[in-house]
This record gives C-alpha cells, sequence and structure tokens, in this order.
C-alpha cells in the first residue's frame, strides 16, 4: 500500500496524484470524477520530498486514475486544483494541476514516471513542486529513492520554498 501511495506522490498530484487512489475504483472507460481530498501533516510527513514545515495538502476537482494490465498507471486531472497550506505560519498556494502521469513498471522492478502538463509532486531530491511541462524520474519503489532525478523541458516552483 505505501508503495503505491508514493507512487501517486511522485506524480501528478499527488501529487493530484493521490486523490484518485484513495476516491476511485472506477472502470477506465468512465469519465474522471469529482474528488475532494485533504491530507495532513501527519500522512505527508512520511513521503521523502515534503516540506521542513508541517504542511496540509487539499485536493479537488476531477481526476480519474487508469489501471494497465502490466501494472502501469495513467492518472488524469482534467480539472483538478490542489492547495498546500505551510501549518507552521499559514502561508497557503493553490495551484492548477490538470496535467496526467504516467507510471510504468520497468523490466528491473523500478517504476518510471512520466508527468505532463501541470501537475504537483514529492521528490525525495527536488521536493515538493509544481512542474509544468514534460519531466521524467525513476525510483526504487522499496526505498522510495530516485534511481535517475527528476528532469525534462518546462518550469517547476519550489512549493517549500514559495511557502517559507
Amino acid at each position: 500500500m505505501k508503495r503505491i501511495v508514493l507512487m501517486m506522490f511522485g506524480i501528478l498530484l499527488a501529487l493530484v496524484v493521490t486523490a484518485p487512489m484513495v476516491s476511485a475504483q472506477s472502470d477506465n472507460g468512465a469519465a474522471p470524477q469529482e474528488v475532494s481530498v485533504t491530507y495532513g501533516p501527519e500522512v505527508l510527513a512520511q513521503f521523502p520530498g515534503h516540506c521542513s514545515f508541517p504542511m496540509q495538502l487539499e485536493v479537488s476537482g476531477k481526476t480519474k486514475t487508469i489501471y494497465q494490465g502490466n501494472g502501469g498507471i495513467i492518472i488524469t486531472s482534467p480539472g483538478a486544483f490542489a492547495t498546500v497550506t505551510n501549518l507552521a505560519n499559514g502561508e497557503q498556494a493553490t495551484f492548477n494541476v490538470t496535467g496526467s502521469s504516467h507510471k510504468s513498471i520497468l523490466e528491473n522492478g523500478n517504476v518510471k514516471t512520466v508527468m505532463t502538463g501541470r501537475n504537483l509532486a514529492l521528490d525525495p531530491v527536488a521536493g515538493t513542486f509544481v512542474s509544468m511541462g514534460r519531466f521524467t524520474y525513476v525510483n526504487n519503489p522499496s526505498d522510495a529513492q530516485n534511481i535517475i532525478p527528476v528532469s525534462g523541458k518546462g518550469r517547476m516552483i519550489d512549493v517549500c520554498e514559495l511557502l517559507s
């Protein structure tokens, strides 16, 4: 279960990414569903890349998780927003996270993630960030460490720095 949740944070939101895993067990042909979920500091602190301050993540809008037969997952969020709050100082920012995340299992068991569009992610090296563009990374799900760090084309916003 931790592997699935970590994979989700690695991408879209959680990165937008996590809301569909929690709320959607729909069939792959169904339309994206409306979600609203909040993750507090006790949950977020478990994931590498969380900010040094206690943070809260609220995800709302339309998202969908598509499970592929080969163990891969596609997360799409055509109408999602993520609000991150620094609980230490009250600073808050809301991001449009309408991108998608494609996770595939490589032959060696590592997970390759490709994020396109606008996504929120928690990463052990890059931290908590919003990506706009196309970014890729590979991680080892057993220890949540990146084998290949986040790289790509586009723009990244350091959410921790923004809310400090």
